[in-house]
């Protein structure tokens, strides 16, 4: 089983539903359909399916995006990403994981 990795501070957000999605750098795969198993420091917290997956530019993300990824706003999401992955571009791909939570 495909394993997301996530900081710490994600876990609680993604089991109380309030965290949907993941947005990773790049254009990644994720199958639609899929278990993934979500993971902190490679240990597993929960079982998700993936429901869609979307690529985006950076400039394309929005308040909404944010929202489903458990940020207040988007510069938040943007700032976040930004410490995660460093230098972001307006044009830079993201991929934007939907899941739905199993167990």
């Amino acid at each position: 089983m495909e394993r997301i990795n996530f900081d710490s501070e994600f876990a609680s957000l993604i089991l109380s539903g309030v965290k949907k999605t993941t947005i990773r750098k790049g254009i990644r795969s994720y199958p639609v359909g899929n278990l993934v198993e979500l993971t902190v420091e490679n240990k597993p917290f929960a079982v998700a399916k993936v429901k869609k997956v979307v690529v985006k530019r950076i400039s394309e993300l929005s308040e909404e995006d944010a929202k489903k990824d458990g940020f207040e706003s988007l510069k938040d999401l943007l700032d976040k990403l930004r410490r995660i992955y460093g230098e972001l571009g307006e044009n830079d791909f993201v991929t934007l994981v939907h899941f739905e939570l199993l167990f």
